[in-house]
């Protein structure tokens, strides 16, 4: 009986001892296996996602893919172009671009208008748990250097609220309407101003081949390049010179990432044209 009792204690012994070994493993594991990623411009926001490399389920990936906003890892030996939307988002258009570029495993940056925000919440969190960029864009269009100071926080503040109601989170950055800026703006917006340096005029031509051309023929590494979701021809263009991009050895990304990539650290007040062009 005594050497049953005291084989049993052993063995109770010995369990705990694996016991306490896989638990240390495992906050081993936890605190210094995972990956985490940072922006490296504060004035773009900062996204940490932690996940522990290597032992997670291909499904388990997929899913959390869909549901969280996990930063890339940008190649930065590739030539990189960031697409970027104004004015939306705009039911069945801005969904169809997302998908396109998840097919090809691209992002872009929407600059969103803070009353198209309220009225489609759900687009809104689609493009933010989808890893896109939720940018600002005003709450209304208005020409912001016709407005006093206080004019141009209450467009930014109204913006913000609706985009933080849909989301969760505030616009990562922010591109005047019509490019305008004087110094009220600077002034008030909080961050770098995003402007462009390929503007494909979407808008005026309203046709999807002269759109794909303007980006086949003009745009290049570090460029940021203008559309606007709202229209469907866009749409078009945006999934026909997706996969022409990517044969041709680019990375289509949002404006945060291509800056990242680049090295180029912008502030409040500084107008950003491209990743070679920030005044």
């Amino acid at each position: 009986m005594r050497r049953r009792r005291r084989r049993n204690k052993g063995s109770i012994v010995i369990l705990c001892l694996m016991l306490v070994i896989a638990a240390a493993g495992i906050v081993f594991a936890a605190r210094y296996m995972r990956t985490e990623y940072r922006s490296v411009s504060d004035h773009f926001g900062e996204y940490a996602v932690q996940a522990n490399e290597g032992i997670l389920a291909k499904d388990t990936k997929k899913k959390l893919k869909q549901s969280l906003y996990v930063p890339r890892k940008i190649d930065t030996s590739k030539k990189l172009i960031a697409f970027s939307f104004d004015d939306g988002p705009k039911r069945g258009n801005t969904e169809r671009i997302l998908e396109a570029l998840d097919k090809q495993d691209f992002r872009a940056s929407f600059f969103i208008l803070g009353q198209n925000a309220k009225e489609y919440p759900d687009i809104v969190e689609k493009i933010y748990k989808s890893g896109n960029e939720v940018s600002g864009h005003s709450w209304s269009h208005p020409l912001l250097t016709k407005l006093s100071q206080g004019g141009i926080k209450e467009q930014q503040d109204k913006m913000n609220d609706a985009i933080s109601k849909a989301c969760g989170t505030t616009a990562v950055s922010f591109r005047p309407p019509y490019g305008g800026i004087n110094d009220n703006v600077k002034q008030v917006i909080d961050g770098p101003l995003i402007l462009w340096s390929v503007d494909t005029l979407d808008w005026k031509t309203r046709n999807a081949k002269n759109t794909e051309k303007v980006i086949l023929e003009k745009a290049k590494d570090g460029d940021i390049v203008l559309m606007h979701d709202i229209h469907k021809q866009t749409v078009e263009a945006v999934e026909n010179v997706l996969p022409i991009l990517k044969e041709k050895g680019y990375e289509v990304c949002t404006v945060s990432e291509l800056l990242e990539a680049k090295g180029v650290k912008a502030g409040k007040g500084d107008v950003v044209i491209s990743a070679h062009q920030v005044n």
